[in-house]
């Protein structure tokens, strides 16, 4: 499920196989009506849902103070509560699966603060929460939570600046990141091994062991770190 209806059918035809059927369902994480409407098609296409990935999202650049209310009322409905309706409304396919689970993408900016990022670290600091409570509640399904650092994704091309026109420039700490396919692969082997917990990336990942440890460092470092 994904708004790009062209790339989900190219993804279908190349997954496709006589043992595999895809089924491709539009859905915008933007607007709740359209979530219910795919997790109603879903529901009545397939009688279980074993695997929840959360993939959905939307970065931002921007100042806290120069940044418009409906960008961060935007982001947090993309970033969070979409991905929470999206889990609610899966839950009677999740049921009926004898070992369901679920995916989180968050990011780094769900575990600290980051320039230029409020809303962005707000709503993935949501997710972080809200995720790691199902954990807490129940083993079933099985939530794994992945935070990811540079990766080398368009993400920074639809971030949202402070008055809610998409960046369309490169961050050149994406450029330099892992590359998507390897970040996809480091998340299926930690899935499978049932972790709990996985966070993706190179040296960044050095910043939550100072952000833990070292705060004033993180502090200096991030601080220095120059809007894209």
């Amino acid at each position: 499920m994904a708004r790009n209806v062209k790339h989900l059918e190219k993804i279908k035809a190349e997954c496709s196989s006589d043992q595999t059927s895809v089924i491709v369902l539009p859905m915008d994480l933007e607007d709740p009506e359209s979530i219910t409407s795919a997790a109603e098609k879903m529901t009545a296409s397939i009688p279980r849902l074993d695997w929840l990935f959360h993939v959905g999202g939307i970065s931002q650049r921007g100042t806290a103070a120069e940044t418009d209310f409906r960008v961060v009322q935007r982001i947090m409905q993309i970033d969070f509560l979409g991905a929470v309706q999206l889990t609610t409304e899966s839950q009677k396919l999740m049921n009926a699966s004898e070992a369901p689970g679920i995916v989180v993408i968050s990011s780094m900016t769900g575990l600290f603060g980051f320039p230029y990022r409020s809303a962005y670290a707000a709503a993935k600091h949501a997710l972080q929460g809200y995720f790691e409570s199902m954990q807490l509640e129940s083993s079933t399904p099985s939530v794994c939570i992945v935070s990811p650092g540079s990766i080398q994704t368009d993400i920074s091309y639809h971030a949202l600046e402070p008055d809610g026109r998409e960046n369309a420039k490169p961050d050149p700490r994406l450029a330099n990141g892992m590359t998507a396919s390897a970040a996809a692969q480091c998340i299926l082997n930690g899935v499978s091994r049932g972790k709990r917990k996985i966070y993706v990336g190179r040296s960044e990942l050095l910043m939550i062991y100072f952000h833990r440890y070292l705060p004033f460092l993180f502090r200096r470092i991030a601080k220095r770190t120059p809007a894209k």
